[in-house]
């Protein structure tokens, strides 16, 4: 018994696969990384559904972690964490975003809003050596590049943490805050002056 394939060219064939696998693949990895989550997070009390990890990360919970839904942990160069004392809380609100290297750590409470997006190397601790204080980071937050966000910061809705920041004091709503230490200037402010009017 013999098998005809086709009279396609071989080149269709290999098109037709190139198609397959490139439809299949973003779906494949979407599958892998939310897998990935349940693992990692198999420790923690609350955990909302699809939330997906990408990267290496580190979870360590001694105390109570929740994270909504929707969560997306970024793989890259380096693990990102999640660290929760005892007796303490580490509470994540839905659809938050976490590039690769970010730290969380909390030793009394530390809670972020939804939509907050952090980029890599971001810290958020709540305690620094000389106190512990609560952390809290309202909805649609964005965190840039290598901040840190020291114990006892309420950082209000909609506001903006530059890249390299260090933030010590509470940050309003609809404010960016930029320097070491962090000064805060109304986000509508730097939109009137890069438009020039």
């Amino acid at each position: 018994m013999t098998t005809r394939l086709s009279a396609l060219p071989l080149s269709n064939w290999v098109t037709q696969l190139q198609g397959l696998r490139d439809a299949v693949e973003p779906r494949a990895v979407r599958v892998v990384a939310l897998a990935r989550a349940r693992w990692l997070f198999r420790s923690v009390q609350s955990v909302g559904s699809n939330v997906a990890a990408y990267g290496p990360m580190s979870v360590k919970n001694e105390g109570t972690i929740s994270l909504g839904d929707r969560l997306t942990f970024v793989g890259g160069m380096m693990p990102s964490s999640l660290v929760c004392h005892p007796g303490a809380r580490l509470s994540i609100g839905a659809d938050a975003q976490f590039n690769y290297g970010v730290s969380l750590e909390a030793w009394e409470s530390v809670t972020i809003g939804d939509r907050c997006m952090f980029a890599s190397f971001v810290r958020v601790g709540d305690r620094d050596g000389h106190r512990t204080a609560p952390i809290v980071l309202e909805e649609d937050v964005w965190v840039a590049h290598g901040a840190i966000i020291m114990p006892g910061v309420r950082v209000g809705a909609r506001s903006v943490v530059s890249a390299g920041s260090i933030v010590t004091h509470d940050v309003p709503p609809d404010s960016l805050a930029m320097g070491n230490p962090a000064r805060n200037m109304s986000l509508e402010l730097v939109a009137r002056e890069s438009s020039g009017t």
